[in-house]
Order: structure tokens, then sequence, then C-alpha cells
């Protein structure tokens, strides 16, 4: 597999840009004939889905397809605003899932110039989901099949709705800076949460925890990796039982896959977005002993075997619809 980063112009803010990243096999000519891009959630930026050795863009050009992964406005290698060099309370939330959906059309635009096809099958993880969904819903035609990876919708979730509102006050929402921070112990400890096992590594390599958190800082500045706020108010709509987008507005063949652990992403929120869907081809898949960080653990073959045949068209292979 050969990687590489472009540039593509943002044509909703001019003078930004976006970084994609692109996989393509090694010594095949041309591209591949079908495409695959990979949207990433509120915190961690697309090489997400390249971490060294559990690499999810890797099985994609396995499996037959040009895979690409896109940094949204604000994270990663994409352009970063002023704010941003900022202390995070200096300014205002920004980057809400409408401005996502802007920079996914474009990154689908580019990737079917690029690639020659005329639909792009697209992954979306966590808050990437929403994102997607609303860029989808909005009636985007080029994207053929969608996968909505622990999926964010719209069910009230009282965890995180008292984590993100202020003491005392369930009502209302944090006072919130511009961006937050995460650094790798915080990182750790977020997805060590969801591990039901008594040991972490019985889910994941330790290794694999290294090589993420440094493909992340490989963008950033310092010892933490960077993300919008403007997440957050899309999360304290969705977590209050307010979906961002119409999901019966989506009439694309989706799947709907979630770790069984995952306290973010639930069973009745899923189970709810599976209901929504405007699809009459869709399906629901839960993989057991598996968190919200499914795609870096032990069993993200289970979950690749499973978008790949999604993706290929067995819906046998996935289980029943819903």
């Amino acid at each position: 597999m050969t990687a590489t980063r472009l540039e593509i112009p943002s044509r909703a803010e001019p003078g930004a840009t976006l970084c994609l990243r692109e996989a393509t096999a090694v010594g095949r000519p041309g591209h591949a004939g079908r495409a695959l891009l990979f949207v990433h959630g509120a915190t961690y930026p697309g090489v997400m889905f390249d971490v060294p050795g559990a690499s999810w863009m890797t099985r994609a050009v396995a499996d037959g397809y040009d895979a690409y992964a896109l940094d949204v406005r604000g994270y990663g290698g994409s352009t970063r605003p002023e704010c941003m060099a900022a202390p995070p309370e200096a300014g205002d939330p920004f980057c809400r899932a409408e401005d996502a959906a802007a920079d996914i059309a474009d990154a689908i635009a580019e990737i079917r110039r690029r690639a020659g096809v005329a639909r792009v099958d697209v992954v979306a993880w966590s808050w990437g989901t929403m994102t997607t969904a609303c860029h989808v819903a909005a009636g985007d035609s080029a994207v053929g099949r969608l996968v909505l990876f622990a999926p964010v919708y719209g069910i009230k979730n009282p965890g995180w709705v008292d984590w993100l509102s202020e003491p005392g006050q369930p009502s209302r929402l944090r006072r919130l800076g511009a961006y937050r921070t995460e650094s790798r112990a915080q990182a750790d400890a977020r997805w060590s949460a969801q591990i039901t096992a008594a040991r972490a590594d019985a889910w994941r390599d330790p290794a694999i925890l290294s090589a993420w958190f440094g493909a992340m800082r490989a963008d950033e500045p310092g010892d933490a990796v960077r993300a919008p706020n403007g997440v957050m108010l899309d999360l304290w709509s969705a977590f209050n039982g307010r979906p961002r987008y119409d999901a019966a507005r989506i009439q694309v063949p989706t799947l709907v896959i979630r770790g069984g652990a995952d306290t973010t992403a639930t069973r009745a929120d899923a189970l709810a977005l599976l209901d929504a869907l405007g699809a009459s081809e869709k399906a629901y898949v839960e993989i057991a002993h598996a968190s919200h960080f499914a795609l870096l653990e032990h069993r993200r073959h289970v979950l690749f075997d499973q978008v790949a045949a999604f993706l290929d068209g067995r819906a046998e292979a996935v289980g029943a619809g819903r």
C-alpha cells in the first residue's frame, strides 16, 4: 500500500485547505475503480483509520478500494483557525456538524475526480456519523453505501448530559471555550473506562495505543491533541433527545454497527437510528467484547469483516436487517 497526504481547497472557507489521506495498492496501474472515505469523530483526526499495526485503510486497500481519510477543518492536517493558537477560553466553540458536512462534500468531490468513480462508499465513526448523515440527508447522490459505526443519534444519555451540563444545572450546557485538548493519559483513561475485561490489554495492544497517539501528535505543536468544541453543542442536542438530522431522508443502503460495551454509542440509540432510517436496505450489527474504540482493539478484524461484507452487498454476512 502507498499512502499520500493530499491538500485540497475548501469551498466553504476561501483560503482554507483540507488534509485528505489517500491509500492505493502498490503496483496496481491506475485506480481501483471503487473508493472508500473514512470520516473521523469528535476528538481524533483521520489518521485514526491509518494507525500502524491497526490500519483500517490498509485493510480497505486489500479489499480492492482506493481508501481515503479526511481531516475536517480544525483537525489534524487541515486548516486550523487562529483561535486554536490562543488559550481555549479566549474563543467560542466552532465547527458544527454542518461545517464538517461541507468538508465531507469537498472530499467526496475530490475523490470522485481522482479515482474516476461515480459514487463513494463512506465509513463514519462516532460524531462522524452525525456529520456524514447531515451531508447524506441533504441529498448527495454520490454516496453509494454508508456505514455508521458507533453512532450518536438522538436518544437521551443521562451520563453524557451530566458531564456536559453546568454543575447542579442539568438543563444548561456548561461554558465551553473554542477548543479542548486531550493528553495521552486522558485518551488512555477514556478508552480504558469502556473495557469491561479485568485487564485493558485483554482487549487492546499497548503498542497500538502508543502508535495511535504518536500518529496524531505529528500534526500538533505539543503533547496533546486539540479538537474544536462545536461538536459539544451537537452532542448536547443529541444526548438530550434532539437529533441533528432527519434520518428518514437517508435512502442509501446503510449499516449501523457498534461495540457491545460502548457507553457513548448506546444500543438504544443505535436501534432508534436504525428504525428511523429511510433506507430500504439497512442492517444492525453489534460486536461483543468491543468498545467505542473497536477499530483499534484485538477484535477489529470482526468489525472490518462485517463492514467489508456489507460494502460488498453480502447482506447475509452481516445479520438481519430491521
